[in-house]
């Protein structure tokens, strides 16, 4: 995993990137950055920053004024949305190559969503002061973080779509066949998708109870399209979840 290569080196937070070459491989594992131009990737590198975040501590506020977006380098970043009482509605996990936080970049407006390390993590930060400046001088960039975005927007309406059902079942799948679309797209990788998540937080994102969605990801399970593990789903099939 990317996250164990970057592991070894030793920085302090908000330090300047410390080995640029380095990062720029791990980071060409992910499909968004690879596709970009080599002196826009040379751009970003030059004026972002790495920090560490302890399990648990928050990189981004809803509703804030955005400060930048964020590639996860190691460890685990969840997207939530906070619900009434101070209850978290999980959105979903980042995982290595993901980059968060170019909705409120582009737009300028207040962000949409909560990020929270969901284990120790560390992320590459390119602060939006560099992206206005970048965009200024280059207006020809700008439309790469715009294909970034309306990627990701893209894929929230489809979920959106399948999540408007009121079948239990159904929603289930257009969820996992969601978030396999979304690893796949990071990181070209092919079937079977590992997922992330525990069953807890598969029945958030769905809106059912925790008993419910077991009894649904048994069912897909003889099914022969997942295999059920400790805090993951293994996706076997993920061409055929919306069959």
């Amino acid at each position: 995993m990317a996250g164990n290569n970057l592991g070894q080196v030793a920085m302090r937070d908000d330090n300047a990137v410390p080995d640029a070459g380095k990062l720029h491989e791990l980071l060409c594992k992910g499909r968004w950055y690879r596709s970009l131009p080599p002196g826009l990737q040379q751009r970003i590198l030059a004026v972002s920053r790495l920090r560490d975040f302890a399990k648990g501590e928050v990189i981004a506020l809803e509703g804030a004024s955005p400060s930048g977006m964020s590639a996860v380098l190691s460890g685990e970043v969840k997207l939530v949305r906070q619900a009434r009482q101070g209850d978290e509605s999980l959105l979903f996990t980042c995982e290595p190559g993901f980059w968060f936080g170019e909705y409120a970049v582009l737009t300028g407006e207040k962000t949409l969503v909560c990020a929270i390390a969901k284990t120790r993590a560390r992320l590459l930060i390119f602060p939006k002061r560099e992206f206005d400046l970048l965009v200024e001088e280059e207006p020809r960039y700008y439309r790469h973080f715009a294909a970034l975005a309306l990627s990701h927007a893209g894929k929230v309406l489809r979920a959106f779509i399948h999540g408007s059902s009121l079948e239990p079942a159904s929603r289930l799948r257009g969820q996992l066949a969601l978030l396999c679309e979304l690893k796949i797209d990071v990181h070209g990788v092919d079937a079977p998708v590992e997922l992330p998540y525990a069953q807890a937080e598969l029945a958030s994102i769905v809106g059912v109870s925790r008993q419910t969605t077991n009894t649904l990801l048994q069912a897909l399970a003889n099914d022969g399209l997942i295999e059920i593990g400790f805090k993951r789903i293994r996706i076997l099939k993920p061409d055929q979840l919306l069959v």
